[in-house]
């Protein structure tokens, strides 16, 4: 499967949007994605803005998990 190549920005936006749509991530205002290295998972989320419960932590680790084999942020 081919992952689509982003922007930082688009790909904030990307995942902003996604984790908006999970049970008590809706108000989440804020995300920072980072370059790391890597060939297939070569970004990773450092910041959540407002912080998050434990529950609503684990289902963003997870939805990220599934956005980073979907998506590549471009050099």
């Amino acid at each position: 499967m081919s992952q689509q190549v982003l922007s930082k920005a688009e790909l904030e936006r990307v995942v902003l949007s996604n984790l908006r749509m999970l049970p008590g991530c809706q108000h989440i205002e804020h995300v920072l994605v980072v370059e790391r290295p890597g060939p297939r998972r070569n970004w990773a989320v450092i910041e959540i803005e407002p912080p998050l419960s434990t529950a609503a932590d684990n289902a963003a680790r997870n939805a990220i998990s599934a956005l980073q084999r979907e998506f590549l942020l471009s050099p």
